[in-house]
C-alpha cells in the first residue's frame, strides 16, 4: 500500500511539472485584492501578470514545503515516543541484569551458610 501511494504521489508531481511546461507560453493575470464588479471595501486592486507555468511550479513547491513542514511535527513527536520506548527497554534490561546479580550473591551466601551450618552440625556430633 505504501508503494502504491509513493507511486501515485511521484505520478502527480511528475504530471504537475509536465503541464507546467506545456503552460509554459501562456500567461495569466492574478487579481490580488478587491475584484472588479464588487464592493471593494476598502482594499486597493492588484493585478499581477504572470506566466501559468512558473505560476504552476511556485504552487507545487510551496505544496510540498508546506506538506513536508506539516509532517515533521509528526516525525518529531514519533521520534521522541520511540527514545523514551529505547530508555525504558535500557532501564528495565538494567533492572533485569542488576536481579539476577543479586539473585546470584543471595544464591551464594546460601550456600556459605549451608556449608557453615553443616560444619557447625559435624562439630556438635563429634
Amino acid at each position: 500500500m505504501k508503494k502504491l501511494i509513493s507511486i501515485t504521489a511521484y505520478l502527480i508531481i511528475f504530471y504537475t511539472i509536465y503541464l507546467a511546461i506545456i503552460n509554459y507560453a501562456q500567461n495569466i493575470i492574478l487579481q490580488m485584492g478587491a475584484v472588479k464588479g464588487l464592493v471593494n471595501m476598502g482594499l486597493p486592486e492588484y493585478n499581477i501578470n504572470c506566466n501559468l507555468g512558473l505560476y504552476t511550479l511556485i504552487i507545487l513547491a510551496s505544496g510540498i514545503f508546506f506538506g513536508a513542514c506539516f509532517l515533521w511535527q509528526f516525525y518529531t513527536v514519533q521520534k521522541e515516543k520511540l527514545n523514551a520506548y529505547k530508555r525504558e527497554l535500557e532501564k528495565s534490561s538494567v533492572s533485569n541484569s542488576s536481579n539476577s546479580s543479586r539473585v546470584e550473591v543471595l544464591e551464594a551466601k546460601i550456600t556459605t551458610l549451608e556449608k557453615a551450618l553443616d560444619n557447625a552440625l559435624k562439630n556438635k556430633n563429634q
